[in-house]
């Protein structure tokens, strides 16, 4: 009952005219800055902005978090398209999940089994998504380096890029 009261409370303010306006105050340096760049938001002006809406929502959890938080970044980022719609990401390219389940169709079509199936599903993934692969197998040479955290992450990241040149 507590957590419910929480709850009400928490959205009676988030709603209220005065912390709208200010959310969309706060947005509006950002938004100004996203237009500027070729990133569609800087990425301290999303971590600021993700940080905000989590304080704004910290008595949700699970489901009701995630779209509470979906919604609170989209709020502070009119016009811009944040997430993956329709099973495409925002630069158009099919999403891993979309990519996988087509293949995995694809696969069930054929009958496929056993290690034909995992070595169909492994091609028709890496065509449908190259620059995931190229990463995958990035992090495959990193670990077996024995690399790990920020170190592994860098590495990932310059391999990445070295390979889509």
């Amino acid at each position: 009952m507590l957590r419910v009261l929480f709850v009400v409370a928490g959205l009676t303010v988030s709603f209220s005219p005065v912390a709208l306006a200010q959310s969309l105050q706060a947005a509006a340096p950002a938004v100004a800055l996203a237009a500027a760049s070729a990133d569609p938001i800087p990425r301290e002006a999303r971590a600021q902005a993700r940080r905000d809406c989590y304080g704004e929502n910290v008595a949700l959890s699970g489901d009701d978090l995630r779209q509470a938080m979906r919604n609170c970044m989209q709020a502070r980022f009119p016009g811009v398209q944040l997430y993956a719609a329709d099973g495409l990401t925002r630069d158009g390219k099919p999403t891993a999940a979309t990519a996988r389940a087509v293949c995995k169709q694809q696969a069930d079509a054929r009958k496929l089994a056993g290690s034909e199936r995992t070595a169909a599903l492994v091609a028709c993934f890496n065509e449908k998504r190259p620059d995931l692969a190229q990463r995958a197998e990035c992090r495959k040479e990193a670990r077996g380096k024995g690399l790990d955290g920020e170190a592994l992450r860098s590495a990932i990241a310059e391999c990445a890029r070295g390979g889509q040149g």
